[in-house]
């Protein structure tokens, strides 16, 4: 059951009679026009843009996932991955396992792998996905993340689309791969890419 109630959600976890309201943190961000917003003394994002020359290789760790629904890391505005070079991509947590164990296992993390920056924009973004029968979710409902600062780089706790605040659905880092800092963001550039 959803109803809506001054700027919160409450909805039913499957345990009758017991309402649990979340913030809606969707409404929450088309309020702030994709502005980062402060909920419980943390700076939430829908993306991270940090600063990338072309060229330059990060190390993307996905460390833990905690959802019923599949989740993965987008990188977006021009990036090799896996070789590939693409505008956006996805990587999935089960992107840990080779494709005749996927049927058998969810993932095995932690699961690292290299990004190189194949643009001159002079950023690249980073930002939490989730499948859901089919689809790839992103931006909506109760996707956010904040994020903290770690020696070498930062480390994203996840919410995928489902109302709720507990920010395990997916948690994974970003580290420089080849030992330049990555700079610390510019929130009042924090909005976020175009879909």
């Amino acid at each position: 059951m959803l109803r809506c109630t001054d700027g919160a959600v409450e909805f039913t976890l499957g345990i009758k009679n017991q309402m649990t309201t979340s913030p809606d943190f969707g409404r929450l961000f088309i309020e702030s026009k994709g502005q980062p917003i402060l909920h419980a003394g943390r700076m939430l994002v829908l993306a991270d843009r940090i600063q990338a020359s072309k060229g330059q290789c990060f190390t993307v760790t996905i460390e833990a996932t905690s959802s019923s629904h599949m989740q993965g890391v987008g990188i977006s505005e021009g990036v090799v991955i896996f070789g590939e070079k693409v505008k956006r991509g996805v990587v999935w947590e089960y992107f840990s396992l080779p494709p005749e164990q996927r049927s058998k296992q969810r993932a095995s993390l932690p699961f690292s792998f290299e990004v190189e920056c194949a643009n001159s924009k002079g950023w690249l973004s980073f930002y939490n996905m989730a499948e859901f029968h089919g689809r790839q979710e992103w931006w909506h409902g109760g996707s956010c993340m904040w994020v903290e600062e770690i020696p070498g780089g930062r480390r994203y706790h996840c919410n995928d689309f489902e109302l709720n605040e507990d920010f395990n659905d997916i948690v994974f880092t970003v580290t420089s791969a080849d030992a330049q800092p990555i700079l610390p963001p510019d929130l009042s550039r924090q909005a976020a890419p175009g879909r």
